[in-house]
C-alpha cells in the first residue's frame, strides 16, 4: 500500500514552479535547518522561504554541483552494486502527513529502496 501521493510531475517543470510546490511542505533538505544543524541556513531563514513569495535565485554552489554530479553518482552506484536505478520525476507527499514532501533522486528497480545521490 502506497503511503504517498503524487503532488506534481517534475520532469519538464520550470525551477520557479518547482520551488513554489516545495514551499507547500517540508522536505529532507529542510530538516537540518529545522533541527539547527545546517551551517548554511537557519530555521528562521527556512521559515521565510516557506512563507514569503518565491524568489527564483540561482542554486548555491553545493546544490549546483549536487545536480551536476547526480547522474554520475547514480551510474557509479549501479556499476558497483549491479542494481538498476531509475529517476522518479515526481514531487511526493505523505498521505497522512501532507506537510512531509520528497523529491527522490532515484528508486532502485525491483526493490522498495531509494538512492539519495
Amino acid at each position: 500500500m502506497k503511503t504517498y501521493e503524487v503532488v506534481a510531475n517534475t520532469k519538464d517543470m520550470e525551477r520557479n514552479e518547482w520551488l513554489e510546490q516545495r514551499q507547500k511542505g517540508i522536505g529532507g533538505s529542510d530538516i537540518s535547518a529545522i533541527a539547527g544543524l545546517n551551517r548554511y541556513k537557519s530555521a528562521f531563514a527556512l521559515y521565510l522561504e516557506k512563507t514569503e513569495s518565491v524568489k527564483c535565485d540561482e542554486a548555491g554552489e553545493a546544490a549546483y554541483w549536487g545536480n551536476i554530479m547526480e547522474p554520475i553518482v547514480a551510474e557509479e552506484f549501479s556499476k558497483r552494486t549491479g542494481l538498476k536505478v531509475r529517476r522518479k520525476n515526481q514531487l511526493l507527499k505523505h498521505k497522512d502527513y501532507p506537510f512531509m514532501m520528497a523529491n527522490l533522486d532515484r528508486v532502485i528497480v525491483g526493490k522498495n529502496q531509494l538512492l539519495e545521490c
